[in-house]
């Protein structure tokens, strides 16, 4: 594929997947340029800054005034910025509704005046909320979102393709909750958090063993992202995906296990029967399977074994400062 003119624009490009999607697009020669706030430091940049073919905006998404021309250039935007999970999101509503919808909108708009071509939009699983436990949800499974940051990206993404389908190849993905070390590290996820916990104390805690999450190790997305860009537009255009793998949905009992089976044998799990976070849903992932031909490359315990290899090393300052957590 001639990437000449193949030029990448990634808001949230220095987040936990963001930064994930810069490095490998730079890796397959795109030219990429992020658009970040940088509410968690820089740190997750270093070493790219020297790149030719990285160019970066220090600024909020809302303000596109300050980096709309780049638009004009780029063949491509995949739009990963957003105030990300319940706990950031109702802090501030109208803020969350300004990011995560308001933004997104006249990203799309902007991008469909200046001819960019595709349009990649990350959205969320927990979008399926509280589902029965004998049904596992496919992309036509009714949503039940029961967080504001859900509802946020649902929205977007009815209003994405009822107004832009015309003028974009739209992309939608809900991926599982993601896992793994990034150069912008998070611990507040649910793999990541009980790893941490069983490497500081040998004793971890699960509120509602049984109920439901599908799992993706934070990398996958890079590289579905560079298939979509690579892919005929008959088999992206106006399609929402489920992201992962069917064999990734674990109940949260479960992970709790694998950790004790593989790593700490000696392990202390405490469970609480009930969760405040009333998400539980298992997803069917045939359609990107069947059209993308999408397999992970890395298993959860895979990704567990790195996370506490990056422990043992002592590569994070502070484990309890909040730029590990959003």
């Amino acid at each position: 594929m001639d990437l000449k003119n193949n030029n990448v624009l990634i808001t949230g490009g220095a987040g936990y997947i963001g930064s994930w999607v810069t490095r490998y697009l730079l890796e397959k020669g795109y030219k990429v340029m992020v658009v970040d706030k940088l509410s968690f430091g820089s740190e997750s940049l270093k070493g790219l800054l020297g790149n030719s073919k990285f160019q970066f905006k220090n600024c909020d998404i809302r303000n596109i005034e300050l980096y709309k021309h780049h638009l004009k250039n780029n063949q491509s935007v995949i739009h990963l910025a957003a105030i990300v999970g319940e706990k950031a999101c109702k802090k501030n509503k109208e803020e969350t509704n300004s990011v995560n919808f308001l933004a997104t909108l006249k990203l799309a708009e902007v991008s469909a005046h200046y001819g960019v071509k595709n349009f990649i939009f990350m959205s969320t699983a927990s979008s399926y909320g509280v589902q029965d436990i004998n049904q596992v949800a496919d992309e036509n499974t009714v949503l039940k979102p029961v967080s504001l940051y859900a509802i946020s990206k649902i929205n977007s993404e009815k209003e994405l393709l009822n107004k832009f389908s015309d003028k974009l190849n739209i992309t939608i993905f809900r991926p599982s909750t993601v896992h793994g070390i990034s150069a912008r590290m998070r611990f507040d996820l649910i793999v990541n958090h009980l790893v941490l916990d069983a490497f500081k104390k040998n004793e971890i805690t699960i509120l509602g063993p049984k109920m439901w999450r599908p799992l993706m190790w934070v990398g996958e997305p890079s590289r579905i992202f560079h298939n979509v860009l690579q892919s005929e537009e008959s088999k992206i255009k106006s399609q929402v995906f489920n992201l992962g793998t069917n064999d990734e949905n674990f109940q949260k009992i479960e992970i709790a296990r694998l950790i004790k089976e593989n790593f700490v044998s000696n392990l202390k799990i405490n469970v609480v029967d009930k969760d405040p976070d009333l998400r539980s849903y298992r997803v069917n992932f045939d359609k990107i399977y069947n059209i993308l031909n999408y397999q992970p490359s890395k298993k959860i315990v895979e990704a567990m074994e790195e996370i506490f290899f990056s422990l043992k090393k002592n590569l994070y300052s502070d484990l309890n400062s909040q730029k590990y957590r959003n």
